[in-house]
């Protein structure tokens, strides 16, 4: 399973894995023993995929247990769905196999919605190389290429497992058979048609009304010693790049996550901030920068539970890891900021630390990135281009990964999407890949384009029907530019969103309760 996942290309070897899996967890003679079994297989599987997240290239001591916590505590939440299909094989095998597409789709639909979410391991995510295999998601999301998987993988259990007991291949076998080619061919049909189609609104830069030119800037600063180093130097490296891009004549310049290591919008700050300010305005371009965001309560009743306090004043506070756009000739305190909506567990912000505010001050990173606030929403930016108004979404770093978030911005109105993000905390690995791959699965669900900036890479430029563009490598620095289509288009996905995954979600609630009382009725009768 681990082996599935960018970079490899082996997506096909999820089957494998999950089929172990399944059986494993319908074969157990015990829970205990399949939770045993599972949570082995769901710890190497993490640990393979995930080995990169502690950063062990750094010497930050917070980034490496988190990270080995991670890799020991996230099985244990994947068990959930193990578990209930688990409970559903009480009642019968039969019943469990037909939810268990069910059951994992709706734990990876949940797994977005709690402030323990992750859903970087969605099994969908596989096949975001295949490109001529997932053109469907623009209906079904990233949780439709799971569904699949898990109904392939299903009726591949079934049908050995009916053949190894008889040794004969019956019509229902050949049934199944004919069901299993037919989901496996049913994605490379669907996107061969997809694909053949009229895609010139996306590709054909002839009208140049919706046309935006999109400079990237990749600066391949180290992440660490940002935070400690000569802010003023930093600044000036930044503008020099900035001016690099002009020669491409820009309508849009893109810097990446958390770009600025102080409070942008701060007084304290302002002979910092104004060289960006006059950059913007002395060449009349729009700069999308990532910054670090304060906001201050008018009195502590109107503030959080878990919002800060300033130690001589008193004062209440929140900071955010904030995205803002510059605009020429406005003032920079009437900018439109984006404030991240999900944010990492533990890393950014301690999970429901609203309840018990004291775990935030025992937590924390020594570059002092956690304890940060929630957004609210998705932003919604607008520039001009062409004499047109152009509206965009931001997503900062681990909001990319989540799909429906992604939809509600293009269901406001979001023409194009920006991704900003800094995945240099760990290093050269599976990391930075895996999530730049898994913005071509948001380009086609909305069918939108999308520009990707990271600090150390990888930066790329990604259109409607998920091809990558301009790509620059990890630890690189430079520039990139493109000219990119703003479009309107609402997908079945972007206008309806998750169906899948809520259905599924629903699904496996009422599966966990027909288990409970099944298993309850059982134990009554055996008394």
């Amino acid at each position: 399973m681990g082996l599935s996942f960018p970079p490899f290309k082996t997506w096909f070897l999820v089957y494998f894995g999950l089929l172990i899996l399944l059986y494993l967890t319908l074969n157990s003679p015990n829970f205990r023993l399949c939770f045993l079994r599972a949570y082995f297989l769901l710890l190497v599987f993490n640990a393979v995929t995930l080995y990169w997240i502690s950063g062990w290239h750094s010497s930050d001591t917070f980034l490496k247990i988190g990270g080995v916590a991670t890799v020991l505590i996230h099985p244990l939440i994947m068990l959930i769905p193990v578990s209930v299909t688990y409970l559903a094989s009480r009642i019968s095998k039969i019943f469990a196999l037909i939810m268990f597409p069910f059951i994992w789709v709706g734990f990876e639909y949940f797994h977005n919605l709690w402030e323990f979410n992750f859903p970087w391991l969605e099994l969908g995510n596989t096949e975001s190389y295949n490109i001529h295999r997932i053109q469907y998601i623009e209906y079904t999301g990233v949780h439709g290429i799971t569904f699949i998987i898990c109904t392939i993988t299903v009726l591949i259990y079934s049908m050995t497992g009916a053949v190894y007991s008889t040794g004969r291949i019956y019509l229902k076998e050949k049934i199944i058979y004919a069901v299993i080619i037919l989901l496996i061919v049913f994605p490379n049909i669907f996107s061969y048609y997809r694909l053949s189609a009229d895609n010139s609104a996306y590709l054909n830069f002839g009208d140049k009304t919706k046309n935006i030119n999109v400079s990237i800037v990749q600066s391949n600063t180290d992440p660490f010693a940002k935070w400690g180093s000569d802010q003023m130097s930093l600044i000036e490296s930044y503008i020099s790049k900035l001016n690099e891009c002009l020669v491409n004549n820009p309508d849009l310049l893109i810097l990446h996550e958390t770009a600025t290591p102080f409070y942008f919008l701060e007084d304290y700050n302002a002979v910092k901030s104004q060289k960006f300010i006059d950059f913007v305005n002395n060449n009349n371009k729009y700069l999308l920068m990532g910054i670090p965001h304060l906001e201050y309560y008018s009195d502590s009743a109107s503030a959080p539970d878990d919002a800060k306090q300033m130690k001589y004043s008193g004062r209440y506070y929140d900071t955010y890891n904030a995205a803002i756009l510059l605009e020429p000739h406005k003032n920079e305190k009437l900018s439109t900021i984006h404030k991240k909506v999900k944010l990492v567990p533990f890393s950014e912000k301690v999970p429901y630390s609203k309840y018990l505010p004291f775990l935030s001050k025992l937590l924390k990173w020594e570059v002092g990135l956690s304890g940060w606030q929630f957004g609210d929403s998705v932003t919604l930016f607008s520039m001009k281009a062409n004499n047109q108004q152009i509206r965009f979404s931001v997503l900062i770093c681990f909001e990319s990964v989540f799909s429906e978030l992604v939809s509600e911005a293009v269901y406001n109105g979001a023409e194009f999407l920006v991704i900003i993000t800094n995945d240099g905390w760990f290093g050269k690995t599976s990391g930075p890949v895996q999530h730049m791959q898994y913005a071509v699965l948001r380009a086609i669900e909305n069918r939108k384009w999308i520009a990707r900036c990271a600090q150390t890479g990888i930066s790329c430029f990604i259109d409607p029907l998920g091809n990558v563009y301009n790509e620059l490598p990890y630890n690189t620095e430079g520039v990139i530019s493109k000219q990119i289509i703003a479009n309107n288009e609402i997908t079945f996905y972007s206008r309806y969103g998750d169906i899948t995954g809520k259905v599924s979600y629903y699904s496996a609630i009422l599966c966990f309760i027909i288990g409970v009382v099944f298993y309850v009725k059982k134990r009554k009768l055996i008394k």
